[in-house]
């Protein structure tokens, strides 16, 4: 079975029972199974430990399930087992729930309920299995173990309190060492004495925050005087494969924080022996918001000697990974300062000899997680023409010799003592699950089925790639996906879908936000595509999007949209439709600025104006190098004011969505209510979609399905035939799908 095979094997059942499966809906996505968090491998890599997320809509309940599963493979007559729900805890999703309601409860396995939500699972030995659990009343976190015999899980039980909440455990079984991230006050290592000033914080009779320098705030949080620091922590088999601290958490950063507290980030790893840790830290100063500098910093698990393995210059670091004899360290950085979206190099640091080697160093891709096969091999993860793949590269030649070149790997490690590695992977049309591949030659087994039924209820659209011809002469890349019962003698409405970033792409990887097959399921042929800016096809095709926001994408979007009209007859060019987030909503605002072809748009956190972005946002890297430097440059800000949709607002004419969030630091509120403010003081047709509780995603459950049902309801509202009388209300929670009539 090819690749291919393999994962479009789920969705099969649905291209077999054709008009019997019904279409795809936003209830079916929110409702979808899904991973969170990382996949834990026992040492022996014989199982493996994950927490599944479920939304009931019905029951308005948020479910998070701890399984563990036996990995089978070596066993050819038989497949992965069936997974072991060890512990389930279930919440009231609402953001006020009744006070009626019944206290949140959870189940163990065998056990009495309790109310603990697990979290982070982490193996410690080959029968004993850890798990997180942070009391939402105290923020205090316990480390709790469940043990596995004859046949059966305990119950769980607690090896270690944590007077703050912890994340990102990591455990060595050979040494015993426990690693795991705090947030930590400024003037202590403790986490007890932070817990005391968290404690005296909220006595405090002001809410005042005062601040010196940037940055302020970030994503959706504003700064704090806590820093994610590193901590490890010894454990030892009390009996029975029970665990118990040795000795008090250690800060493996402190002996490095010299002016100012070295900020971790959730990048790091333990050596082989455990004795060593790696981690990626970006050092204190004025200048946060305007560099990206991170570097790879070696420490002892004991907190000595914490020193940088590449000081000097150079961009953001991530990824590091120990060699197999704990000699090397192998990790990926930018070169570029103020860039975020720079080339990601290959690096190797020999510890013993104090130098660092470049591998690969003319491959024009950009690595995201890198990891060691062997002593000669490395294997990356990339991203190439609309796929997340996966790659072994040979240290001494560079050469790159794919193993999954379809579809889209997410999460790769390593299944100890074997030539196979542990993925998460998914496809447009195929949920995230968990297989297993072999390094030598990229065969594939399915280890998971989180959901089982889809493939034989919901008819999911198999993406086509497409091509264009576009500014300058540039290939654009994207994907097509058909509405269920496609018939190519009728007419059909198009779902124009513009990614943000604007470095990034769209991948053929499952999503549960922007899943372009709810818009095909909605009758709309929908069409996805990578114009410059977007990452996969090279360095300059990333980097052409530069001082060019409303230039060369924009162009190339509406020279591969004539095309696409012209190779598609059955797309009616009456009823278009054009949708983007983040720089895909800056999009929407230039095409409002410079285009009446589409009906209808939908602006989702975009950007209204270049120049109030600057000031407003937290990143200023990021515009600095978009806009070739800062608005109070006199040369500069013709560069900002020439990209800026608001020069444009007299032209908007076309009846437009706007979708923002009050938690949204990125793009900040007032660009959607600015945005909203041009459509509506000019008279055009508009609707405000608000969401006081979301960042620059819109995450929870029943928002996310608010947001699907607001957004098909008014691109279906416009895009209607102009004989069709049937459709529903606009002010309906409902839509129609349009173009079956089945």
């Amino acid at each position: 079975m090819t690749i291919g095979q393999l994962v479009r094997s789920l969705p099969a059942a649905a291209f077999v029972l054709g008009a019997l499966a019904r279409p795809f809906t936003p209830e079916d996505l929110v409702q979808t199974n899904r991973l969170s968090g990382s996949i834990a491998v026992s040492p022996n890599s014989a199982s493996i430990a994950y927490i599944q997320a479920h939304y009931s809509i019905e029951e308005k309940r948020q479910y998070t399930q701890l399984f563990v599963q036996a990995l089978t493979d070596n066993h050819p007559h038989r497949g992965s087992s069936r997974p072991v729900k060890i512990i389930e805890f279930s919440a009231d999703a609402r953001p006020n729930p009744p006070s009626a309601h019944k206290e949140d409860d959870d189940e163990f396995a065998g056990g009495p309920k309790k109310h603990l939500k697990p979290s982070q699972p982490v193996w410690l030995s080959d029968t004993s299995l850890g798990f997180v659990a942070t009391d939402p009343g105290t923020g205090k976190s316990t480390l709790y173990s469940v043990r596995s015999g004859k046949g059966r899980w305990s119950k769980p039980r607690p090896v270690v309190a944590m007077a703050v909440p912890i994340s990102d455990l990591h455990f060595s079984t050979e040494s015993g060492i426990l690693a795991f991230t705090a947030e930590v006050y400024n003037s202590t290592d403790s986490l007890v004495e932070t817990a005391k000033l968290d404690y005296h914080e909220k006595l405090r009779a002001d809410t005042g925050q005062t601040y010196d320098d940037l940055w302020v705030r970030h994503w959706d949080t504003f700064v704090s005087s806590k820093v994610p620091q590193i901590y490890t922590l010894s454990l030892k088999v009390k009996d029975k494969d029970h665990f118990k601290p040795k000795g008090e958490p250690i800060n493996v950063i402190s002996s490095a924080n010299a002016n100012g507290r070295l900020e971790a980030s959730n990048s790091f790893t333990l050596s082989p022996t455990g004795r060593h840790i790696a981690f990626v830290a970006k050092y204190p100063g004025h200048d946060y918001a305007w560099k990206t500098t991170s570097h790879v910093y070696l420490a002892g698990v004991d907190g000595s000697g914490a020193e940088p393995i590449n000081p000097g210059k150079g961009g953001a670091s991530s990824s590091p990974a120990f060699s197999g004899d704990g000699t090397k360290i192998a990790y990926v950085q930018m070169a570029a300062t103020a860039y975020e979206a720079d080339r990601n190099q290959i690096k190797i640091y020999d510890i013993a000899n104090n130098t660092t080697t470049e591998v690969a160093a003319d491959w024009d891709r950009s690595p995201s997680h890198v990891l060691w096969s062997d002593d000669d091999t490395l294997l990356v993860t990339y991203n190439e023409w609309g796929r997340n793949k996966l790659a072994k590269v040979d240290i001494a030649t560079g050469a790159i010799s794919p193993i999954v070149s379809e579809h889209s790997v997410g999460s790769v490690q390593q299944l100890p003592g074997t030539s196979k590695l542990l993925i998460d992977y998914s496809a447009l049309d195929s949920p995230t699950d968990i297989y297993t591949v072999s390094i030598d030659d990229g065969a594939m087994s399915r280890v998971s089925q989180l959901n089982p039924k889809l493939a034989s209820e919901v008819f999911l659209s198999a993406p086509e790639d497409v091509t264009f011809t576009g500014a300058a002469n540039s290939t654009i890349h994207g994907f097509l996906l058909r509405p269920p019962n496609f018939d190519s003698q009728k007419k059909y409405p198009l779902a124009f879908v513009i990614h943000g970033g604007p470095q990034s792409s769209f991948t053929d990887g499952w999503s549960p936000r922007w899943n372009l097959n709810i818009f095909a399921a909605a009758g709309f042929v929908t069409v996805a595509l990578d114009p410059q800016g977007s990452t996969g096809y090279g360095q300059n095709f990333t980097d052409a999007i530069r001082n060019q926001w409303g230039g060369k994408p924009y162009e190339s979007l509406m020279r591969s949209l004539e095309q696409l009209l012209e190779e598609h007859p059955y797309i009616d060019r009456k009823r278009l439709a054009a949708l983007g987030a983040s720089y895909g909503g800056y999009m929407i605002n230039w095409i409002n600025g410079h285009s009446n072809v589409f009906k209808a748009l939908v602006n989702h956190d975009g950007m209204f104006s270049t120049i109030s972005t600057y000031y407003s946002t937290e990143e200023l890297y990021f515009p600095e190098t978009e806009f070739e430097g800062v608005p109070f440059d006199e040369k500069a800000r013709e560069n900002y004011e020439r990209w800026s949709p608001e020069r444009y607002v007299k032209n908007w004419k076309t009846p437009t969505l706007v979708v923002h969030s009050e938690k949204d630091y990125r793009l900040v509120v007032s660009e959607g209510l600015s945005t909203f403010t041009a459509l509506r003081r000019q008279g055009v047709p508009a609707r405000l979609l608000y969401f006081p509780d979301e960042n620059h995603w819109v995450l929870k459950p029943a928002n996310s399905l608010r947001w699907h049902r607001e957004v098909l309801a008014w691109i279906t509202k416009w895009t209607l035939d102009d004989d069709d009388s049937s459709a529903t209300p606009y002010d309906s929670a409902r839509f129609r799908v349009q173009g079956n009539d089945e």
